[in-house]
């Protein structure tokens, strides 16, 4: 073992404790091998058991009353999928989700992007996964007032433009072009008239 083996585990073990997202490593099976903080908090109310739990029970799947992976839904499972792909493929995956799960007698649901990515964990291979919460992000956008005129939205009492209320929450820049229907209307002179019926 050379001297820095042991720094770059260390540091390894750092960066994943620190990642604000959710983020575990899982076998072929879904099993949770290790979690980061962030997994903990949202898995099982922060502690998922020494026995090496399967994802879906973990987190209290709707799905996985009769254990994770074994409902007809389960087939549809994005995290199983993806990590079954970035195993068995050797490449990262990627997909938004929408998890629903059991929480205090209610069921909640989570908008979420998540990533596998393919990793050699304690000699076996694996796949680390990402679950990055979209919930409140997906919110901004679900219920947003905007005028029937003018189309521009209101934040907080503010009226703006999409593009502002867009490059504030959520830092998107744009680039402003024309729809062809829009240039003929704006500059009819460098455009042939269109006859009725046909499409512009």
């Amino acid at each position: 073992m050379s001297p820095l083996e042991p720094a770059a585990a260390a540091f390894s073990s750092t960066v994943f404790d620190a990642l604000p997202f959710a983020a575990f490593v899982a076998d072929s099976d879904v099993r949770i091998l290790a979690t980061n903080p962030a997994a903990r908090r949202l898995l099982s109310g922060g502690e998922v058991s020494d026995r090496r739990q399967r994802y879906g029970e973990a987190l209290h799947c709707i799905n996985s009353g009769e254990g994770c992976g074994k409902s007809a839904a389960c087939t549809d499972c994005v995290i199983r999928g993806l990590t079954t792909f970035a195993i068995s493929g050797g490449e990262p995956a990627r997909s938004r989700a929408r998890l629903e799960y059991h929480d205090e007698g209610s069921v909640q649901q989570m908008y979420a992007l998540v990533t596998a990515s393919p990793l050699d964990y304690n000699g076996r291979r694996c796949a680390l996964v990402c679950i990055e919460n979209l919930t409140l992000l997906l919110s901004l956008a679900d219920a947003m007032p905007i005028c029937m005129g003018c189309k521009k939205v209101r934040d907080e009492g503010l009226w703006m433009q999409v593009e502002a209320y867009l490059d504030a929450h959520l830092d998107l820049k744009f680039s402003h072009g024309l729809c062809p229907e829009c240039s003929r209307r704006l500059y009819p002179d460098h455009f042939e008239p269109v006859v009725e019926g046909e499409s512009a």
